[in-house]
């Protein structure tokens, strides 16, 4: 546990004057939608590392005071209270609530994902589409996580890298590829489907891959989409991913592929890749088993009265924190393929527009916070809060 302070140079695009602290998540891509989130509101914002093992946390859910820090956690954990708390994840939401009920409910608290818990009891929380959360006074609905590149760091860049790229013909095609995860098994047959359709995306533009892997791309994977490259003659900069390596394209590939490919096992990496204003296509490796029954209608005989009512029921649900839907990331890619936003890789540079989809999700979420400090809050007696400065 601890806690560090992260200043901010004063160029946020909606400054709220408000303290921040920030509840460390699990995961890279939820801590770097929380800092994301905090920097854009102004100002300096505390990183408290609180984060309880998984079973504590269960059992403190079930068997802990929602109205007082722990002893344990009361060095971090303490007056002068924030006037807004950021925090992703539900292992995270008993912390959350013990500091509003501490602070007499001066301090707002905010969900980046789902807090796993009644919504009610959360002052907002901002989500997206994989976590399939219903519609809810206190929730607003975003395309794609907090997750983006700077744009002024990608302009630093491109001076680095663009002399490393060039002698491939353009237009560049980048490449984010992926791996395995709780909805995709990324098997070498549709790591090959790839190879072929980014070949063709070439042959149709005349340009070249350039291609990074991650943490998880299995090393089978990669080599099956350059076999295919390799067998149809396409030119391709390959990087296999090295953790800590200073050499990684990653961002040089952000700012300077004209087109943008990602694999629909990680929202963090799309919303990097819209982010940057191109083209972007993504490729759904194959559902797992798990997924498929999730994802298949169950209740094809119902009448639709019947299944409304049923589904109604279970957002019902979900709201009173009795139902935690799957998590099921095709949601996320195949809602901004059916509004046009990206496309498949067959597709691209023939269908989908450039889209700024992740800076609009940053300026809805701001002004969402900005509504939410603007507004009286129940205390944790119940007695209204007066709005803040």
């Amino acid at each position: 546990m601890g806690e560090w302070v992260i200043g901010h140079d004063g160029q946020a695009a909606a400054a709220v004057g408000a303290s921040i602290w920030v509840l460390h998540s699990t995961g890279l891509g939820a801590n770097r939608q929380l800092t994301n989130l905090a920097a854009a509101l102004g100002g300096e914002f505390t990183v408290k590392d609180t984060l309880d093992p998984p079973l504590r946390a269960m059992l403190d859910r079930l068997t802990g005071s929602k109205q007082s820090v722990p002893d344990a956690k009361s060095s971090l954990l303490r007056a002068p209270w924030p006037d807004l708390v950021l925090f992703g994840g539900g292992r995270s939401w008993l912390d959350a609530v013990r500091i509003r009920s501490a602070s007499g409910g001066h301090s707002r608290i905010v969900c980046i994902g789902r807090p796993g818990a009644p919504l009610d009891t959360v002052d907002l929380t901002l989500t997206t589409p994989q976590y399939g959360l219903p519609r809810h006074p206190r929730v607003v609905h975003l395309d794609l996580p907090l997750n983006f590149v700077d744009a002024e760091h990608l302009t630093q860049i491109e001076g680095v890298w663009e002399p490393r790229f060039r002698p491939l013909p353009r237009p560049w095609i980048g490449v984010l590829l992926g791996g395995d995860s709780g909805s995709y098994f990324f098997s070498r047959a549709a790591a090959r489907q790839l190879g072929r359709s980014l070949a063709e995306c070439c042959r149709r533009h005349g340009g070249s891959a350039l291609i990074t892997s991650s943490p998880r791309t299995r090393p089978e994977v990669l080599d099956a989409v350059l076999v295919e490259l390799a067998e149809q003659n396409v030119p391709n900069f390959p990087y296999r991913f090295a953790p800590n390596d200073p050499d990684n394209p990653l961002e040089g590939i952000l700012a300077l592929g004209d087109f943008l490919v990602v694999t629909a096992d990680s929202a963090s990496m799309l919303a990097e890749a819209c982010s940057t204003g191109r083209p972007v296509a993504s490729f759904e490796p194959d559902l797992r088993w798990r997924a498929r029954l999730l994802s298949r209608s169950w209740l094809p005989s119902w009448p639709p009265g019947l299944r409304r009512g049923w589904e109604a029921f279970r957002m019902r649900q979900t709201a009173r924190g009795r139902w935690l839907p799957a998590r099921r990331m095709e949601r996320i890619h195949r809602s901004l393929k059916e509004r046009g936003l990206i496309a498949s890789v067959e597709q691209l540079g023939l269908a989908g527009q450039a889209t700024l989809a992740g800076r609009r999700d940053l300026e809805r979420a701001v002004a969402a916070v900005r509504d939410l400090l603007g507004k009286p809050g129940d205390g944790a007696d119940g007695a209204v809060v007066g709005q803040l400065d």
